[in-house]
């Protein structure tokens, strides 16, 4: 299935959390064992969902020159995981926009920067909580020239070249040279990989398919060549298996060893196991692996079923893409149960976290994965792994270190999220920053927008955030006006970030991110999974800390600089009396029990004597009174009533 049938999904930041080590790789050689993959020496039935592509921006662009958002892909591990499922389908190349590099010829030159090392991570990732990936490497979307969600403005994108690269028969040799090798070379072996996919739907490229949107054809035998180079070559580099995402399971019988050496001469490039597609919308009971066990297939190795909805599906509904009855009937949960009941290698439905209500998404499937899983869990589980569950008050950590200083126009690096919003008639953006003690003050930032399907870089020029003018060890409410921004229109407002960079000299520290809003409306409170912040920067990393954790942060800044408790503060329902012992200026600072910044107040220079002060508009409850005099502090635990 192709991006122009699917909604675009937005993905979930996961609790904050650092893979260690590389994990090493594995040394004995994965196979299929009567129905079931052996995986690192384990043989288990496949159980799980379709990632395709991390965000609605990063389609094509998983791999490539940006560094991946591993929040997000953390979350999709866990997810599955805390289901009862163990795999994962990741789209890599997809449609050559970003990588692999494709010359004028149509021949490969290389990968991305970020390729390797975002696959690695990846697969560490998923290895760390027992979950392996399919990854597929090309999609049909490379002769799609643009489907309206934006990749014709992708800059590398290229349809010629896409197409000299699958139809001149010397380029497959400069991809597996160029490409395929140093991937291999550097996580080949992975224990969490689950396969090498060649295609997704290679079938729509075809003239017979009738893809209308896919706007140059091949042949049939240029896709049987790929399939066998690739194929050959992953056999002889790694010890991990390969298959291709089939469009469908009356195309299977077309993948056969003898077509496949016919057609690229490897004999080396079979595929190990059969992967095809079902949707019930353009398909009947005859090609319904739901309705036929896997040996109605006659095929010669194990087969697999894809991708399939993350829903249950009647024949009741309508198709969104043909307007017919859909062809057949099956609950989520029926659906994964016949597969394994049916001698299916797995099942992986679409997609995860998707928007679109006829597919559905991880919340539909979950149910299924978890059933399966407490039927037949030790055919399943490969690795026992307990999931945190997210609860409380969280904010969002950056940590940084050694960002380094801006070189002409590189190195200004970016923190954001997608979203849409109309902010018409609003005043401000705001969010609570805290900088963590003992941070370096050389950090400059700026808020950003991005309006409309052209995504107009609109920054706020005039506002830059300067950290050597913020409190460290409290939490600053920043505002940014929306004029500042200089957008022409604010009705369709699609992103938000933070462009910083390091002065002078290389920036190290701590930064804690809450309660992103506009107006009294929130972005994101990174309390609930479903904050999509990512970050390019390799001297970032991002994730979710518990507030409290903060607020005790700054409970040992106190205990550091000495700041014992005075019997000078006295509180009496909502007046706090205070006494001031010789003449100075003086500032309140009431912070609750999270560690925010409830009320800030300059009393300006007051006499010794005593002072009375009424907090009228902030909620009852438990609070820290700080008094400030001059350079003296003193502060107390208070109750306003």
């Amino acid at each position: 299935m192709g991006r122009y049938k699917k909604c675009l999904i937005f993905l979930a930041l996961g609790i904050f959390s650092w893979v260690g080590a590389t994990t090493p790789p594995q040394t004995t050689k994965d196979s299929m064992s009567g129905n079931w993959a052996v995986i690192n020496g384990q043989k288990r039935f496949l159980s799980g969902m379709n990632i395709a592509w991390l965000s609605s921006t990063s389609f094509g662009n998983d791999v490539g020159d940006t560094k991946i958002n591993m929040n997000s892909f953390l979350d999709k591990v866990k997810k599955i995981r805390k289901a009862g499922g163990n795999c994962m389908r990741w789209w890599l190349h997809t449609d050559a926009s970003h990588c692999p590099k494709i010359d004028e010829t149509g021949a490969v030159t290389g990968l991305g920067s970020k390729t390797i090392s975002n696959i690695r991570e990846a697969l560490d990732t998923a290895y760390a909580y027992g979950v392996v990936l399919d990854l597929c490497l090309f999609s049909f979307d490379m002769l799609v020239p643009g489907d309206g969600t934006g990749k014709a403005a992708y800059s590398d994108y290229n349809l010629d070249r896409n197409y000299k690269f699958f139809t001149d028969t010397s380029n497959i040799t400069t991809y597996l040279e160029k490409g395929l090798k140093p991937i291999l070379d550097s996580v080949g072996n992975h224990p969490a990989v689950m396969c090498w996919e060649v295609f997704n739907e290679p079938e729509g490229m075809l003239a017979s398919a009738g893809w209308a949107h896919v706007t140059k054809k091949i042949t049939q035998n240029d896709i049987l060549r790929i399939t066998n180079r690739i194929a050959g070559f992953v056999h002889r580099n790694s010890k991990k298996m390969v298959s291709t995402g089939i469009a469908g399971f009356q195309y299977t019988s077309e993948y056969s060893d003898s077509k496949l050496k016919a057609a690229g001469g490897d004999n080396d490039g079979h595929l190990d196991f059969y992967m095809a597609h079902y949707y019930p919308e353009w398909a009947g009971q005859e090609v319904s692996p739901f309705h036929n066990p896997a040996s109605f297939w006659n095929m010669d190795r194990p087969v697999l079923i894809g991708e399939f909805p993350a829903k249950s599906w009647s024949s009741s509904q309508i198709g969104p893409s043909s307007n017919q009855p859909l062809k057949t009937s099956k609950t989520i949960i029926d659906a994964f149960d016949y597969a394994f009941s049916n001698n299916y290698a797995g099942a992986m439905s679409w997609a995860m976290s998707e928007t679109n209500s006829f597919f559905g998404d991880y919340s539909t499937t979950a149910p299924a994965l978890e059933a399966l899983f407490n039927k037949h869990k030790n055919d399943i589980m490969i690795k026992d792994v307990t999931i945190e569950e997210m609860s409380g008050n969280y904010v969002m950590k950056a940590d940084i270190t050694d960002l380094p200083v801006p070189s002409g126009s590189t190195n200004y690096f970016e923190l954001g999220t997608s979203f849409t919003k109309n902010f018409t008639g609003k005043s401000d953006v705001s969010f609570d920053l805290y900088v963590k003690p003992n941070s370096g003050t050389n950090l400059k930032m700026q808020m950003v927008i991005k309006v409309g399907s052209s995504y107009t870089w609109s920054p706020a020029t005039t506002k830059l955030i300067d950290l050597s003018k913020i409190e460290q060890g409290a939490w600053t409410t920043i505002s940014i006006p929306i004029s500042a921004f200089g957008a022409s229109s604010v009705t369709d407002v699609r992103e938000i970030l933070f462009q910083y960079y390091a002065a002078g000299d290389k920036y190290t520290g701590t930064l804690f991110f809450d309660n992103v809003r506009v107006d009294n409306d929130t972005l994101s409170n990174f309390n609930a999974e479903g904050s999509a912040w990512s970050t390019g920067a390799d001297a970032t990393k991002i994730g979710l800390v518990k507030i409290s954790d903060v607020t005790s942060i700054r409970g040992k800044q106190l205990a550091a600089a000495g700041l014992t408790s005075r019997r000078t503060i006295f509180v009496n329902n909502r007046t706090v009396t205070f006494k001031v012992s010789e003449a100075a200026d003086v500032k309140l600072r009431l912070i609750n029990l999270n560690g925010k910044v409830a009320a800030n107040i300059d009393c300006g220079r007051l006499n010794a004597n005593v002072h009375h002060f009424t907090f009228g508009n902030v909620s009852s409850g438990h609070y820290i009174l700080e008094l400030h005099q001059g350079k003296d502090r003193s502060f107390s635990g208070i109750v306003l009533q």
